[in-house]
């Protein structure tokens, strides 16, 4: 059943009728109206079909070691950086998980965990109806009952980006005195942040999660399979820190 969901996905007709044309136009000797469709098929045969984007993924992944959660030690605060949610005026809670929620479920285990006292939330600022949302703001709101009150959960309000939520805990950091922090983020996002923590002068301890390839996630790589859009989604996360890489790296922030 779940191959034939995929079979009929519109990524993988696309891909078979791709792979029809190329047969056809080859069976007729017809080679140069043959390569624009042959490069778009062999693109996607590499990016949905094989393990290619886990592959560069798990470069980033593995540029800074897995840890265990017990083996940490206690902290001044744990720092949660954004993307895990988002604010929404539909969603009965008040705020919709993404698929990087795992940031905000490892920074709660180490909260819950007792490494650290105080947790600080990060996150990027929506518009909706004229206002602008912070992401940060309405998750540390939704923590309020679990916490019990709010002096152990603090916002740093909409942030525009990794760099901003880096001065900004750099600031806190100064002004309260904080020597040992606690890094959560994505495991592909990690290098970037943590260059740019650095840079900020603050000096964090990395608490990879969300990890995105394959390899890292079930310990194995399926080396062909019928086209599926989860390759261009991992596919998309490398591109993002890779040119957010480059950018920061020309900016002076990392």
């Amino acid at each position: 059943m779940k191959s034939l969901i995929v079979l009929f996905q519109p990524l993988c007709l696309v891909w078979l009728l791709l792979a029809g044309w190329l047969v056809h136009a080859c069976w007729r000797r017809r080679w140069r109206s043959a390569a624009l469709p042959g490069l778009a098929w062999l693109l996607l045969t590499a990016f949905t079909c094989t393990p290619l984007a886990s592959v560069l993924v798990s470069s980033l992944e593995d540029q800074h070691p897995r840890v265990a959660l017990t083996d940490l030690l206690p902290a001044d605060a744990i720092i949660c950086l954004g993307g895990g949610a988002e604010p929404s005026t539909t969603e009965p809670s008040g705020f919709h998980l993404k698929t990087s929620a795992d940031r905000l479920s490892t920074a709660l285990a180490l909260w819950q965990g007792g490494k650290a006292p105080l947790l600080v939330l990060g996150g990027g600022g929506y518009r909706d109806k004229g206002s602008t949302l912070s992401e940060a703001d309405r998750v540390a709101e939704a923590l309020k009952p679990l916490t019990g009150t709010a002096r152990f959960v603090l916002s740093l309000g909409a942030c525009a980006d990794t760099r901003d939520e880096a001065l900004k805990v750099a600031a806190l950091a100064q002004e309260r005195g904080w020597k040992r922090l606690l890094l959560v983020t994505s495991a592909n996002h990690m290098p970037r942040a943590f260059g740019a923590f650095q840079k900020a002068g603050v000096v964090v301890e990395a608490v990879p999660c969300n990890y995105l390839s394959s390899l890292n996630r079930v310990g194995e790589l399926h080396w062909f399979h019928l086209p599926h859009a989860d390759g261009l989604l991992v596919f998309n996360a490398w591109l993002h820190e890779v040119l957010g890489t480059w950018h920061y790296r020309r900016q002076g922030w990392q």
